[in-house]
C-alpha cells in the first residue's frame, strides 16, 4: 500500500509540475500566449489600416494626375471641394439639421 501511494504522490509531483510550467508559458511574461495572440490582433488591425493608407493614396495619386493634366478636373474639385463659381453661377448648399 505505501508503494501505491509513494508512486501516487511521485506523479503527482509531475502533475503539478507540469501544470505550473503551463500556466507560466501561457499567462505570464512578454511572451505568454495570452500576449501573443492580442499581438495577433494588433499586426491584423495595422495591416488593414495599411491598406486603407494604401488605397487612399492610389486615389489620391490619380486625382493628382488628373489635376495636372485635365482642367475639368481641377474645375470639378475647385467646385466639389472649395464651392467654387463661375461668374454666371449661383450656388446654394443645402445642410441637413435632422441630428
Amino acid at each position: 500500500m505505501k508503494n501505491g501511494i509513494k508512486h501516487w504522490i511521485f506523479k503527482l509531483k509531475y502533475v503539478v509540475a507540469l501544470a505550473i510550467f503551463i500556466g507560466v508559458i501561457g499567462f505570464v511574461g512578454e511572451s505568454s500566449l495570452v500576449n501573443r495572440i492580442a499581438q495577433q490582433q494588433e499586426i491584423s488591425r495595422l495591416r488593414a489600416e495599411i491598406d486603407e493608407h494604401n488605397r487612399k493614396f492610389e486615389q489620391d495619386k490619380k486625382t493628382l494626375n488628373a489635376l495636372k493634366y485635365d482642367e475639368e478636373a481641377v474645375r470639378d474639385v475647385a467646385r466639389s471641394r472649395y464651392y467654387m463659381k463661375s461668374d454666371n453661377e449661383d450656388i446654394f448648399i443645402v445642410e441637413d439639421d435632422s441630428e
